[in-house]
């Protein structure tokens, strides 16, 4: 009985973990992988199941990303500058699929989105 007891609550506390990561968490080169099979569906993605989720995974980097921009901006070290025009012309799914992209698949797949995503701005938007 006691077995099965802590059997029991392992597995469910197994199975809470991924709940608790964010949604910035996943590994960048899967992401990377599946937004270009979406972008390849044109105005189908809009129809598939993991447009939203990723959505959701892409804000959540780019929140993330800025945040702590934000503070490193606040202390005078930011990590990286976006110039004036590009942040108030936005970025479309393709431009960020891009830069994405242009981060090598190594650190893609070693990296989750978030790290991807605050690695390409820098990489794209250096300060100085």
């Amino acid at each position: 009985m006691r077995i099965l007891f802590y059997s029991v609550a392992m597995g469910a506390a197994l199975a809470a973990v991924p709940a608790l990561a964010a949604p910035g968490d996943v590994n960048a080169e899967e992401f990377y992988i599946d937004a270009k099979a979406l972008m390849g569906k044109g105005m189908g993605a809009m129809f598939d199941k993991r447009t939203r989720p990723m959505m959701a995974q892409m804000k959540d980097a780019a929140a993330a990303t800025k945040a702590a921009n934000d503070a490193a901006t606040a202390r005078g070290e930011p990590l990286y500058c976006v110039p004036a025009a590009a942040r108030k012309k936005g970025m479309g799914a393709e431009e960020v699929v891009a830069k994405l992209g242009r981060l090598p698949q190594s650190q893609r797949k070693a990296s989750t989105l978030r790290q991807a995503w605050r690695a390409a701005l820098i990489r794209e938007f250096p300060c100085g």
